[in-house]
């Protein structure tokens, strides 16, 4: 008998790698908690399972309303911190300032994007692993026992963070944090649809389970799992499309060790901020002649700051100042200048908790322009409502009414 290729004896099954010289089977041992056998585990997925360092863009599928509610709680006032150990992710939903939203990032307004309907077949457990870690604990028994899965998916917008990357020594003093792993970069919306792969129409027109965009459909209702209304995607009015919103799959960062470089940095050379009342660096503003051009890295710099303070991240946005400021001192649009870009620094002070700061340098920019002192308090209080943190005052009891003479009815 002519012997096979190594090569090709591992590519086989375990049945032809007996028959290929490669003496008995491996132990089996002991099945996994999921159920799953143990040679599993020998397998190049098995020894790569639910390693995040492999699926830093995982589905969350799995997540029931409560899971789902509680992120996109988070996410709508700042970047959402988790937990991710093996095939297992869980959202810190207490590692966050609460007194001080946004001040380890925020994300962005959704980009919308034209979409497209993606496919992804499961149909053994190595797929499980690779394309949908997260699903191994409510699908792998029945992956295992020989099941196939078919999903659909519509992605129709991603937000993203104001950060880019985050340290430990920015979540050092919250101790809810220190368990944290990774913080979800960004996030994608639309709606999909898992279904068993028995149970799919022969159709080829069919969505699974309905949810595809053919014009045969079978019935939505026999989904396994489904978010969101796939063929509600590419409607026309914001009640139907509003069905394809559903957070989909996270985009994962991992955590860095140490401090966070460019937050040491800046506080090592941020230029300060004028005193209430003193004139801007420089005196007078520059003649317009005179004026240094602006670069398109200063640019960036500070529209990187106007979208940070729309997301609400103060602290983000007073760092990209600081570091265009201290780039380009001379610049018209400096921060530290009434007449400047000094309305969004403190806009951004009073997002970051420095309310006091925040509106002394409002009232300077206003009063450049030559507003009266009554609209100009009317304006920063407006401005610091809206912006400031809310604060829990201790609660004051009202003094008691007088008492008062009980009087003698007249017989």
């Amino acid at each position: 008998m002519r012997l096979l290729p190594a090569a090709s004896c591992l590519s086989l099954s375990v049945l032809v790698l007996a028959a290929c010289g490669g003496g008995s089977l491996p132990a089996a041992g002991p099945s996994r908690e999921t159920g799953q056998s143990a040679l599993m585990g020998q397998t190049f997925a098995g020894k790569n399972a639910c390693n995040p360092k492999n699926a830093d863009k995982p589905f969350i599928i799995e997540w029931d309303a409560t899971d789902m509610s509680m992120f996109e709680g988070r996410a709508a006032t700042d970047v959402v911190f988790v937990r991710y150990e093996g095939c297992d992710l869980k959202v810190l939903d207490a590692c966050a300032n609460d007194s001080v939203r946004g001040s380890m990032g925020a994300y962005r307004p959704v980009e919308w994007t034209s979409g497209s309907v993606e496919k992804v077949n499961i149909s053994d457990e190595g797929d499980l692993y690779a394309k949908l870690p997260l699903g191994v604990a409510t699908l792998g028994g029945r992956v295992h026992a020989g099941e196939k899965f078919d999903m659909e998916y519509f992605v129709s917008g991603v937000r993203t963070s104001t950060r880019s990357a985050v340290y430990k020594g920015d979540l050092a003093k919250n101790q809810a944090c220190k368990s944290a792993t990774h913080f979800v970069y960004g996030y994608s919306l639309g709606a999909f649809a898992l279904g068993s792969a028995k149970n799919v129409s022969a159709s080829a027109e069919a969505g699974i389970k309905g949810a595809g965009v053919g014009g045969q459909r079978t019935t939505s209702s026999n989904a396994d799992k489904k978010g969101g209304l796939i063929e509600s995607c590419r409607a026309e009015t914001a009640k139907e499309i509003k069905s394809c919103q559903v957070p989909i799959r996270l985009i994962l960062r991992e955590i860095g060790d140490g401090e966070n470089p460019d937050t040491t940095a800046a506080a090592a050379g941020a230029p300060a901020a004028p005193a209430a009342g003193a004139a801007a660096p420089g005196g007078a503003p520059p003649s317009r002649s005179d004026r240094p051009e602006i670069t398109m890295e200063e640019t960036k710099l500070r529209e990187s700051a106007a979208q940070k303070r729309m997301a609400k991240d103060g602290k983000g946005c007073v760092a990209d100042l600081d570091a265009a400021d201290k780039k380009f001192p001379n610049s018209a649009r400096s921060s530290l200048r009434p007449d400047g870009m000094m309305n969004i620094r403190a806009q951004c002070l009073m997002l970051a908790g420095d309310c006091e700061s925040g509106k002394k340098q409002l009232r300077m920019a206003y009063e450049r322009l030559a507003m009266k002192t009554e609209a100009i308090d009317a304006v920063v209080a407006s401005d610091a409502t809206d912006l400031c943190p809310a604060t829990t005052s201790p609660a004051t009891t009202p003094p008691p009414p007088p008492a008062r003479t009980p009087t003698k009815k007249k017989k």
